[in-house]
């Protein structure tokens, strides 16, 4: 009898430590509603606070052109609140039905996004952290992503890019990826494999190699241009992981 009870102890536990990850990536599931964040001469943020306590990243989602930054900030909280500043801001430019834009145009976005990282520093203190962030961008968030993310190294010094396309950098890169001026920690890439930016994005991570710069590229089997809301954890848990396991 004793035998067997412990052999139930022992798949018990095993058992346990099996649904652990499942079980504490299912808590992103139960976050509630983002909170609202007022940006100065800018379009109200979204986010969600961190899971964890003391000065966390900011992981920062910039939409792709119709995007709606609340619901995108729902998605991505699942996966990325366990890290750090879930932050959402939104594109200066209405397209109806809530969608916001852009407008491809980087030095606004970069106004909009620096004025969204001052309100929430403003509001939360040396909760935030100044240095060493995530930039996320999608679509036309990608193209803004890659712009601003080289300009602003330092800040955003992790960079998830999901649709990357050579046609987005503002031009000659080496200089400001110089061994010596470079902020950028590490990059990942991630395209679907039916989305038509693929080739593109596997020379930009062809570029990014020569410039030494840590880069990961994955092309999604499978997958167009958008990743389906059920599959963000198991295809974004890794990526985000992998970058800010960087010193």
């Amino acid at each position: 009898m004793r035998r067997f009870f412990a052999i139930v102890a022992v798949a018990v536990v095993a058992l346990s430590a099996w649904l652990a990850p499942s079980s504490a990536w299912a808590k992103g599931s139960s976050l509630g509603e983002p909170s609202r964040l007022e940006v100065p001469n800018a379009p109200d943020a979204y986010f969600y606070r961190p899971h964890v306590k003391g000065t966390r990243p900011i992981l920062m989602y910039l939409h792709g052109r119709g995007g709606h930054p609340a619901d995108d900030c729902r998605k991505w909280a699942r996966v990325a609140a366990r890290y750090g500043w879930v932050v959402c801001p939104s594109g200066p430019v209405d397209v109806g039905g809530g969608g916001r834009s852009w407008a491809n145009g980087a030095g606004e976005a970069q106004r909009v996004i620096d004025a969204t990282v001052a309100a929430l520093r403003a509001k939360y203190k040396g909760r935030v952290q100044r240095r060493g962030n995530v930039l996320i961008g999608f679509s036309e968030g990608a193209f803004i992503a890659m712009q601003v993310g080289l300009k602003e190294q330092a800040t955003w010094s992790r960079w998830l890019i999901l649709g990357a396309a050579e046609q987005y950098w503002p031009g000659d890169i080496a200089p400001e990826l110089a061994p010596r001026k470079r902020k950028v920690k590490r990059v990942y890439l991630l395209t679907g494999e039916n989305d038509g930016v693929a080739p593109s994005t596997q020379r930009v991570g062809e570029r990014l190699k020569q410039l030494k710069v840590p880069v990961r590229v994955k092309i999604a089997t499978g997958l167009g241009h958008e990743v389906p809301k059920d599959r963000m954890i198991t295809m974004y848990r890794r990526p985000l992981a992998w970058l800010l396991a960087a010193k």
